[in-house]
């Protein structure tokens, strides 16, 4: 009660170091104890440990070797497969950590042992070969190095040759396995066999077309085609006028024949009315002659007497022959040909002869528009074929330039492949190290050091806290000023 009361009237009881320094006095026997067997027995475990020693190497995955893609088309296209550079990365990553690398590693290191005897077994077993790789897989460190296209890889083993020796495996499989995954066999035989096919089409594409140019020279002249077209659309032209020429003529036929058939062949062109003029004459004289007969008979006889009769007979018969000659006066009308007729039958003559020109001209027009067309048929013709002869051999100078392209980057690809010439490549060796990375005594002893000093103050407090005679509000209180 006495330090109790000391402590709060100084005003020191609620400061954490005072706390600390307090339990400290009041417990320094079992902080003494419990640190020095905390730090003997980390030191023990330290030195304990098994002696590991590290060797690393650096793998650089470039772009400058491209792989060699078994495509039809040409790499200036983008049809090399153009990997990000952690894509590559990563996938080159992967196959460091195939089985197929880290068993060839493990069989060839000598890493498959008898877990009865640990020596390493000559023909180990599928089981052993298995927990080794397993093994060399938790052990191996593979990490690629941020913002560049360089793998890390470490390795630790219990002595600096081990570690070496596994790395250096690790390389030549895996740089074996990689040449493995890249390449294409077979790839020059088959882009040579393609080239040789295509060079043969060529060839005969290229004779194709040379004897059909010679054919159709005439055709494929560049100065035939517009004067053709020229003289085409003239005869078209000249073609439709003699049609409408001839549908105008035959109309014109037809409408001279109707003419003609209403029209006569003569027609009256004078007409004059003549009297009978001497027989009017003669049978005047013969009337005056009777009348005058008449009256020497009256002189001499009575008008009842028979000559008086007769002549009075006589007189009348005159005067009726003298009255129908004189009615009956003669009509004499003149004739001549038709001019309007002849004039018609004219110009009907000029229209069939016309009309037969215009036919026969119609005819040959026909004929040459035919004829035109004809040659502008067969210089389409002639042309789509040229057209296509030419596309065959551009089509297969392509794909021959394409083939032979091929072959050269495959027989180039086999040559750097048995050079074994790569584009990964190690660009720092595996390292051989005489000084173990594990355990570090030094900084394994310090961090052993303060690891005590905590586990020691903790098993005070604990036992400050049940033994303290302080009441239990300043036990709470100086509890959470310690913790805060």
């Amino acid at each position: 009660m006495p330090e109790l009361n000391m402590s709060a009237s100084t005003g020191f009881g609620h400061h954490p170091g005072t706390i600390v320094l307090h339990r400290l006095r009041r417990h320094w026997k079992l902080f003494l104890v419990v640190f020095t067997i905390t730090f003997v027995a980390i030191a023990c475990i330290v030195f304990l440990l098994p002696v590991k020693y590290e060797s690393q190497m650096r793998l650089l995955v470039n772009t400058e070797r491209q792989d060699l893609v078994i495509s039809p088309s040409d790499g200036k296209d983008g049809t090399y497969y153009q990997e990000l550079a952690e894509i590559r990365v990563n996938s080159e990553i992967e196959v460091l950590k195939s089985r197929d690398v880290l068993q060839q590693v493990v069989l060839k290191s000598g890493l498959a042992t008898d877990p009865a005897t640990g020596a390493a077994s000559p023909r180990p077993s599928s089981l052993y070969v298995d927990r080794a790789v397993r093994s060399l897989e938790r052990h191996l460190e593979i990490a690629p190095v941020k913002k560049s296209e360089i793998i890390s890889v470490s390795y630790r083993a219990k002595n600096p040759v081990l570690a070496n020796t596994v790395l250096k495996n690790l390389a030549e499989a895996y740089l074996g396995q990689h040449l493995r995954a890249h390449e294409a066999p077979g790839s020059f035989t088959f882009f040579d066999e393609q080239a040789n096919a295509y060079a043969s089409r060529l060839a005969q594409s290229e004779d194709q077309l040379r004897t059909f140019r010679e054919q159709h020279a005439a055709l494929l002249n560049p100065d035939e085609k517009d004067p053709l077209t020229q003289r085409a659309i003239d005869a078209q032209a000249a073609l439709d006028d003699s049609e409408a020429q001839v549908s105008e003529y035959k109309k014109r036929v037809e409408a001279g024949l109707v003419a003609l058939a209403r029209m006569d062949q003569r027609v009256t062109s004078q007409i004059s009315t003549s009297p009978q003029t001497a027989l009017i004459s003669q049978l005047s004289g013969m009337l005056a002659e009777l009348q005058n007969r008449r009256t020497e008979l009256t002189t001499k006889f009575r008008s009842d007497d028979r000559l008086v009769a007769e002549i009075d007979k006589e007189i009348a018969d005159t005067k009726a022959a003298l009255n129908s000659v004189t009615a009956h006066s003669n009509v004499e009308q003149v004739s001549g040909l038709n001019q309007v007729r002849q004039d018609t039958e004219k110009d009907l003559t000029v229209s069939k002869v016309t009309l037969a020109g215009t036919e026969a001209r119609q005819a040959r027009l026909t004929a040459l528009v035919k004829g035109y067309k004809d040659q502008m048929y067969q210089l389409a013709g002639a042309e789509t074929e040229n057209d296509q002869l030419a596309r065959a051999v551009k089509e297969n100078e392509e794909n021959y330039l394409l083939y032979s392209k091929k072959r050269e980057e495959a027989r180039i690809a086999e040559s750097l492949d048995q050079k074994r010439i790569t584009d990964v490549s190690l660009i720092e060796a595996p390292t051989l190290q005489g000084d173990p990375v594990s355990p570090v005594v030094p900084l394994d002893l310090a961090i052993g050091f303060l690891l005590a000093a905590m586990v020691a103050y903790l098993c005070v407090r604990v036992r400050d806290n049940f033994s303290s005679p302080w009441p239990v509000e300043h036990r709470v209180d100086s509890t959470r000023s310690f913790a805060a």
